[in-house]
């Protein structure tokens, strides 16, 4: 579609700045249900966002359609919008640099692979399943899912960029029974090239996970060295970045305000947003069109940077961070792919030096449990006693209780197996000197 005439009408009818953005994704998701397709879903959708400056205020307006009368309707929403905003815009829209990251992040081949082959290795996954124990009794939500999306971005300033990405994962659930005793573990297998799936080997790791859940109890409650699983890291890393984000800090809602170049936590912990880095999450510009750029957010322990937009940057007088996020009415800030700094160490090394400790992999009602403010938390949890530097006896009806800023503090140690994952984060596993664990 020939955009220049949506910016010369924009001009024509008094809005001084202007961009527009068109996403585009299609997705694909299979599940299996006792060796039979449950569901099977195809979707498309596109949305169009424009963004404009009338008599010095910001207005928008979006639409699922490109039409004959398409840029009609968004440039009369924008001057709807702005007419009725009390807010002045200082800023005006972002013109653009001369240089942006670019990377190829679209993989032809998975388009490629036919649906009858993505059903056949679900099958391959369902059956292995149900083969591996006689203990098996039922696979639960296995699925298959695949997603491709495009980004277009266009402005009143000449400035024309664009991105396209995909993916898919496989989902295994396995469920296990014994005596009196039911177990589910769910493991999942995400990727952008097909050929490293491997259907056996998922299949064994989410039976292999439910079948050593069996005879779980909770242990003395108390104090103890606590190893937490790279996912349960990863979601308390999530409300820690949260509060790194500028929104919050301006808004005197972030335990972290104030502490900017200061240490807020233990030197082994090193943690990078990296949009630049080779992944389907990589992004060379922000939806204000500002380039991304890799950055320390904590290094060594020191807190170096916040996540702006360019208004929230405009208020403390530095420069956006590239984090800019459309939300439906403004720009907000978002928090790309993140990286935390492993070690050399492997897991089990990483462990050796605890006598008696608790290895946390699965918890539950951290979303109602956690407190964004002070960062204090608590939340059901299951996993692991460790014992002269092994994991053990599984442990369940326990609880994990602590603060986060003082967890961060207490690092001990992180292993080598960071690798990133379907929410964004490549996290190791982590040794914390002491946490609060509930139970008898």
């Amino acid at each position: 579609m020939n955009f220049k005439k949506f910016f010369d009408l924009a001009t024509e009818r008094g809005i001084s700045e202007s961009q527009i953005f068109v996403s585009r994704s299609a997705s694909t998701s299979i599940t299996l249900f006792h060796h039979e397709i449950d569901a099977y879903h195809i979707n498309s959708a596109q949305s169009v966002v424009a963004i404009g400056i009338y008599n010095g205020k910001l207005g928008s307006g979006a639409t699922e359609k490109l039409g004959p009368d398409t840029f009609e309707f968004l440039v009369n929403q924008i001057i709807l919008t702005a007419t009725y905003s009390e807010k002045p815009n200082e800023i005006g829209l972002f013109k653009g640099v001369d240089k942006y990251a670019s990377r190829k992040t679209f993989d032809k081949t998975l388009a490629l692979v036919p649906i009858e082959k993505k059903i056949a290795d679900l099958r391959e996954l369902e059956n292995e399943i149900y083969a591996f124990d006689k203990r098996i009794t039922d696979a639960d939500h296995v699925t298959y899912s695949e997603r491709e999306s495009s980004q277009d971005f266009y402005n009143s300033h000449g400035l024309k960029l664009s991105r396209k990405s995909n993916y898919y994962y496989f989902l295994a659930g396995a469920v296990a029974r014994d005596k009196d005793e039911t177990k589910t573990f769910y493991e999942i297998h995400f990727d952008t090239d097909y050929s490293t799936f491997k259907p056996k080997e998922l299949a064994k790791k989410a039976c292999e996970k439910a079948l050593k859940k069996f005879g779980g109890k909770p242990c003395k409650a108390g104090k103890y060295p606590t190893v937490l699983h790279k996912d349960i890291m990863g979601s308390l890393l999530g409300y820690f970045m949260q509060s790194c984000v500028a929104d919050e800090v301006q808004r005197h809602s972030s335990f972290l305000e104030g502490k900017l170049h200061t240490k807020v936590a233990s030197s082994k912990l090193t943690i990078e947003e990296k949009p630049l880095a080779k992944s389907f999450y990589f992004r060379g510009f922000d939806d204000e069109g500002v380039p991304c750029k890799n950055k320390f957010i904590v290094r060594k322990g020191v807190l170096e940077n916040y996540f702006y937009n360019r208004e929230t940057a405009h208020k403390d007088g530095v420069e956006s961070t590239g984090n800019g996020s459309w939300g439906g009415s403004k720009f907000v800030t978002d928090v790309g792919p993140l990286y935390v700094k492993g070690t050399k160490k492997t897991f089990e090394q990483m462990i050796a030096p605890i006598k008696k400790g608790v290895y946390i992999t699965e918890i539950a009602g951290l979303g109602t449990g956690m407190n964004a403010n002070s960062g204090d938390f608590s939340c059901q949890a299951e996993g692991y006693m460790i014992e002269d530097g092994k994991v053990t006896t599984p442990l369940n009806l326990i609880t994990l209780s602590g603060n986060l800023f003082k967890m961060l503090n207490d690092i001990r140690d992180l292993d080598n197996e960071a690798k990133m994952d379907e929410s964004g984060m490549a996290v190791p596993a982590v040794y914390i000197k002491s946490m609060n664990i509930g139970g008898e």
